[in-house]
């Protein structure tokens, strides 16, 4: 288990979100066409990808305001995190060389196929990178340790809210690396 001194945890974490905004700039540029290139037929297109990340969003965001708002502040200023927050924090991380470890996404949150307007669904990811960013501002004053959150997988498996923060960004990280990774085979297939 890993031990954080809170303040350097959001401050990493505050980091790294503002480095998905920027990441995800590029994608902006792209047609809907190219957004919704699939490299392969069981595999998911750039707008799949975020229209994933948004369903992730929408499900952790409001959970975890409801339970910041109602928790008291405290001058806790070290975040000790769970030994279920590191295993799944190592299993989404994606690795130094960019390889993740296989996982596949609860149906519940697979994107639909060509649903929606491309530029809508990223500016609607970058909304979403906003409010993270709002929680992650919030949750510098709250106990990263007692505030539970349910796991999305299960409803039984609640992370420490900071476990669960690093588990969002570490997310995003994955995706937008997939989401690279499909940009790449669009201009070798045009």
């Amino acid at each position: 288990m890993a031990v954080f001194s809170k303040q350097s945890l959001i401050t990493e974490l505050l980091d790294r979100i503002e480095l998905t905004r920027a990441s995800t700039q590029p994608f902006m540029r792209l047609t809907d066409d190219q957004l919704n290139f699939k490299p392969g037929p069981a595999q998911w297109s750039i707008l799949q990808i975020f229209g994933h990340l948004n369903i992730t969003y929408d499900i952790y965001i409001p959970c975890i305001l409801r339970r910041i708002t109602l928790a008291p502040d405290i001058k806790e200023e070290d975040f000790k995190s769970g030994w279920l927050g590191d295993w799944i924090y190592e299993k989404i991380m994606p690795r130094s060389d960019g390889s993740v470890f296989k996982l596949r996404a609860p149906k519940s949150q697979w994107p639909r196929d060509g649903e929606g307007d491309g530029k809508e669904i990223l500016s609607r990811f970058l909304q979403q990178c906003d409010a993270v960013d709002d929680i992650l501002r919030h949750a510098a004053t709250k106990d990263l340790r007692r505030i539970r959150i349910p796991f999305s997988f299960t409803r039984l498996l609640r992370l420490r809210l900071g476990d669960n923060l690093r588990y969002l960004i570490a997310h995003n990280e994955r995706h937008l690396l997939q989401a690279q990774r499909v940009m790449k085979l669009l201009s070798i297939s045009q």
